[in-house]
């Protein structure tokens, strides 16, 4: 049970069975192993983010985003985010997706960009409602053969 303040934070390698436990909560397929969310985790080219609150226990992961990042490149990619299922409509995907597009700025991007599946109306309000646009479609994207909508954002200064 969360009940107190949410932040974000870099995600530690002390982070990852949460975070794995969550990645499998969240996705019935195309999920990370943690063998990728361990590499994704120290990647350079990458900046993993975990959402904490305060449990009953301390504090608890609640969520987690990937963004990915290309040298030379002002695009980034918002390669995943996922909250607890307990941690769930309570607008904490609204707060990891602003932390993630504020780290990604910092980072030099300009842009962010990221697919989601064309079935997943709850996350492309999410996406919509944060200024993002459709910009394109992925058709057999995922390895159930869901299709997949692009979207992108202009970073702000």
């Amino acid at each position: 049970m969360l009940c107190g303040a949410q932040k974000t934070r870099l995600a530690r390698a002390d982070d990852l069975l949460e975070i794995e436990r969550i990645e499998n909560a969240v996705f019935d397929g195309d999920r990370l192993s943690r063998r990728s969310l361990r590499r994704l985790l120290v990647s350079p080219a990458s900046l993993m983010l975990a959402l904490t609150a305060q449990g009953k226990d301390g504090e608890t992961i609640a969520g987690y985003s990937l963004v990915g990042f290309r040298k030379r490149s002002s695009k980034a990619r918002l390669y995943s985010i996922a909250l607890d299922p307990v941690a769930q409509a309570r607008g904490l995907g609204r707060f990891l997706l602003g932390a993630s597009e504020r780290a990604a700025r910092a980072r030099g991007a300009s842009l962010l960009r990221l697919e989601v599946r064309a079935d997943n109306a709850r996350a492309i309000a999410l996406y919509e409602n944060a200024g993002y646009v459709a910009f394109g479609r992925h058709e057999d994207y995922y390895e159930d053969g869901a299709s997949a909508i692009r979207f992108e954002k202009p970073l702000a200064d």
